[in-house]
C-alpha cells in the first residue's frame, strides 16, 4: 500500500508540510496557515480558490473546467478546493487569492481632546511602613494613590512585596478604573519607559482590521487586516451559525479561528511598532452581534430563529487571559454593547464616528458590508436595523471579486471609450466592491444595462466587442490581460445580479426605517456612509445605482472603517466607553423578518431607474 504521507511544497512562502493522502489542497493549505479567497466554504462553487500545481497536479474536476480556462488547466491551475493530493506536490498561491491584506483602510480617530484612557501607568515612591505607622503594602498603595476603592489582581499581590522591597519602593502601578493590574520597578511611564500602549479590533464578517495607539499621547502607531479565517465555514453569519452549533467541538474551532487571527494581528503590530505583546494592556473589540459571541465561545444558536435573541447585549470587560488573547494577561479587553438582533458592536462603533445622536435633522447612517447595518435619527431618537446583504460588496460571489485591495478595480469610466483604475494604480487583479458599484453604474449610465439589470450588448458603439457569451449568460470585459491586467477580468450578467441583491436588501431596508421613523428622503440631513470599500466610491455611482435615498451627492459622507475608528476612541478615551453603552441603549430595534412591507421594497429596489 503506497505511504499516506505526502510531503507538500507551498510556494512562493516556500513552505514544506507533510499532508495525508487524498487531502484537498484547500485543508492543507489552511493547515499551513493559508487562508484562501475561497467564499463558497469550499464547495466549488465559487471558483476563487484558484491554486497553481507546478508539479503533481490532479486531474481537472468539473468545477475547474466551469471557472478555468482550458489553457489554465494546461498550465497545472486548479481549484484548492477540489484537487485531492495523490502524489508529492509543489504548489504556487497567487497573492490575489491568498488571506493577507495589504492593509485595512479606516477612517482615522479625529477626537481633539487629549487622551484619557482607562488603563494608566503611575510611577510612585513610597515611604515603607513604620512601627508608627503600620499599613499593609497594598494599603500603602492606596493611600498613596488617592483611590479608596482601589482592588488588587491576585498575581498583582504576589508580586507586590518583591518589586517594593528590592527596588526600595520605587514602583510604577498599572491600573484599569480602580483595579491594580501590574506593577513594575522603577519608573516605565512615558517618557521614561514605554508607557501604556493598546490595540482596537474590528471583528468583521469577513476581514478583522486592527490598530495599534500609543496610549499616553494618541498616538496611532500601525494598523493592519486579515481576511477572517472563518470565512471556510461559510461568508455569511448564518452558515457559521449553523457549523457553531452542531457541536461544542465546532464552537471550540471556530473560536479559535478568530482567536489566532486576532493574535497574528497584535503580533505583527507589535513588531512593526517595535513593542513586546506584554506591553498592550488594553483592547477594545467591536463585531456584529454574532462575531462576538462567536470570539467569546458563547453559542449563537438562538440568534438565526425568531425571536432572534443572542446571549448577551452588554458591554462585557475581561481578562486578556480569559479571552484567550496573547498579550499582557491582566490587561483588559472591552468588548462593545450590542443594539439587538444582529445590530451589534460594530455598529455602535459607527455610531460614535458617524454622531447621529448629536444632529438636530435626522440624518441616516448605513453600514455596507456581508450583514448590512441602517441607523437613523438625530439627538431626539434613533432606530437600527440590519438586511443580510450578501458578500457581493466584499467581493465575494463576483466571478473576479476581491477585496479593497492593490490591483482591485475601483473605479469604471465609460465615456468615449472605457477606462478602468485600481488602488495603488497597478495592474488589474480583480474588482473591489467599490468597482463593482462603480461598473454597474458606468453600464447602466450608457444603457448598457437595462431596468431589470439585464445586459444590453449593442448600445455603444465599440463596446459590443467587449461582450461575450457564456453558458450562464453575457459577460463584460473590464480590463484584459493584453491591456496590462494580470488577467482577463469580467463582469458577468449573474454579478450584476449579486449586487442587485445586496443593494436591494439594504436599499429596501433603509426605505422601511424611513417609514417606520416618518421622514421622507428629502428631509435627511446627511447620509454616512461605513465600510471599508466606502474610501473608493464615486457618491455619483452611489446615487445612480440606488444604494442611498438622496440626489444630492454634497449629503453624502464616507466614513470608512468607522467600526474599527470607534473602538479606537473607546480605547483613547474612558469617557467614550460610557457613551457607547449608553448609545446602545437608546437606539430603537426595527426586526425586518416577516414584514410583507419589505418584500415589496426589495422588490422595487432592485430595479434600476
Amino acid at each position: 500500500m503506497p505511504d499516506e504521507t505526502l510531503t507538500l511544497r507551498i510556494l512562493p512562502n516556500e513552505k514544506w508540510t507533510p499532508v495525508k493522502r487524498e487531502t484537498t489542497a484547500r485543508d492543507a493549505l489552511l493547515k499551513s496557515g493559508i487562508v484562501l479567497h475561497d467564499y463558497c466554504g469550499g464547495e466549488g462553487r465559487c471558483g476563487k480558490c484558484r491554486v497553481q500545481f507546478l508539479e503533481g497536479a490532479s486531474e481537472p474536476t468539473t468545477a475547474d473546467r466551469e471557472f478555468l480556462t482550458p489553457e489554465e488547466l494546461s498550465e497545472g491551475y486548479r481549484l484548492a478546493c477540489q484537487a485531492r493530493l495523490k502524489q508529492d506536490a509543489v504548489i504556487f498561491v497567487p497573492v490575489e487569492h491568498s488571506r493577507p491584506l495589504a492593509g485595512a483602510y479606516v477612517h482615522d480617530v479625529k477626537n481633539d481632546l487629549p487622551p484619557e484612557p482607562e488603563v494608566k501607568k503611575i510611577h510612585l515612591r513610597l515611604s515603607p511602613a513604620t512601627i508608627e505607622h503600620q499599613l499593609a503594602d497594598f494599603d500603602l498603595l492606596r493611600e498613596a494613590l488617592k483611590i479608596p476603592s482601589l482592588k488588587p489582581e491576585y498575581e498583582f499581590l504576589k508580586k507586590l512585596p518583591h518589586i517594593l522591597r528590592s527596588n526600595g519602593y520605587d514602583a510604577t502601578v498599572t491600573l484599569f478604573g480602580d483595579n491594580c493590574l501590574d506593577i513594575e520597578a522603577g519608573d516605565t511611564t512615558y517618557p521614561a519607559g514605554l508607557g501604556v500602549w493598546g490595540a482596537c479590533i474590528d471583528i468583521g464578517t469577513t476581514t478583522i482590521g486592527g490598530a495599534l495607539h500609543h496610549l499616553d499621547t494618541g498616538r496611532l502607531a500601525t494598523r493592519t487586516g486579515r481576511l477572517n479565517p472563518q470565512t471556510v465555514h461559510g461568508a455569511d453569519v448564518v452558515s457559521r451559525i449553523m457549523f457553531a452549533s452542531l457541536s461544542p467541538a465546532n464552537l471550540d474551532e471556530i473560536r479559535q479561528m478568530v482567536l489566532d487571527c486576532i493574535n497574528d494581528i497584535l503580533s505583527e503590530l507589535c513588531k512593526s511598532a517595535g513593542i513586546g505583546l506584554e506591553a498592550i494592556l488594553h483592547v477594545t473589540l467591536a463585531g456584529n452581534t454574532t462575531m462576538e459571541h462567536l470570539f467569546l465561545g458563547i453559542p449563537t444558536d438562538g440568534l438565526p430563529v425568531a425571536p432572534y435573541v443572542p446571549v448577551f447585549k452588554d458591554g462585557l470587560i475581561i481578562p486578556a487571559a480569559d479571552a484567550g488573547l496573547k498579550i499582557h494577561p491582566r490587561a483588559r479587553i472591552y468588548v462593545f454593547p450590542a443594539i439587538g438582533g444582529f445590530v451589534g458592536g460594530d455598529t455602535v462603533a459607527d455610531l460614535l464616528v458617524a454622531g447621529l445622536e448629536n444632529a438636530d435633522k435626522p440624518s441616516l447612517m448605513i453600514d455596507v458590508g456581508t450583514n448590512g447595518e441602517i441607523v437613523l435619527g438625530n439627538r431626539g431618537r434613533l432606530m437600527a436595523t440590519s438586511a443580510a446583504a450578501g458578500p457581493a460588496f466584499e467581493g465575494r460571489n463576483i466571478q473576479y471579486g476581491m477585496r479593497a485591495e492593490r490591483g482591485a478595480i475601483d473605479r469604471v469610466v465609460i465615456e468615449d471609450g472605457l477606462a478602468i483604475h485600481t488602488i495603488e494604480e497597478v495592474p488589474a487583479a480583480g474588482i473591489c466592491g467599490s468597482g463593482l458599484i462603480s461598473a454597474v453604474s458606468a453600464l447602466s449610465k450608457a444603457g448598457m444595462i437595462d431596468s431589470s439589470g439585464r445586459f444590453i450588448t449593442d448600445t455603444v458603439k465599440g463596446m459590443s466587442e467587449r461582450f461575450s457569451r457564456t453558458e450562464g449568460g453575457f459577460q463584460f470585459l473590464l480590463a484584459g490581460r493584453n491591456e496590462g491586467a494580470s488577467r482577463d477580468i469580467y463582469i458577468h450578467q449573474n454579478d450584476v445580479r449579486q449586487f442587485q441583491l445586496a443593494k436591494g436588501a439594504i436599499a429596501a431596508a433603509t426605505v422601511i426605517l424611513m417609514k417606520e421613523f416618518g421622514v421622507a428622503a428629502e428631509k435627511l440631513d446627511k447620509i454616512y456612509i461605513a465600510g471599508a470599500f466606502g474610501n473608493f466610491i464615486d457618491p455619483a455611482d452611489a446615487i445612480r445605482v440606488g444604494l442611498v435615498p438622496v440626489s444630492d451627492e454634497k449629503r453624502i459622507t464616507f466614513i470608512g472603517n468607522a467600526a474599527l475608528a470607534g473602538a479606537g476612541e473607546v480605547l483613547l478615551r474612558a469617557d467614550m466607553r460610557r457613551r457607547a453603552e449608553t448609545l446602545a441603549r437608546r437606539v430603537e430595534f426595527l426586526e425586518l423578518a416577516g414584514r410583507p412591507d419589505f418584500q415589496d421594497a426589495f422588490a422595487r429596489a432592485m430595479i434600476f431607474i
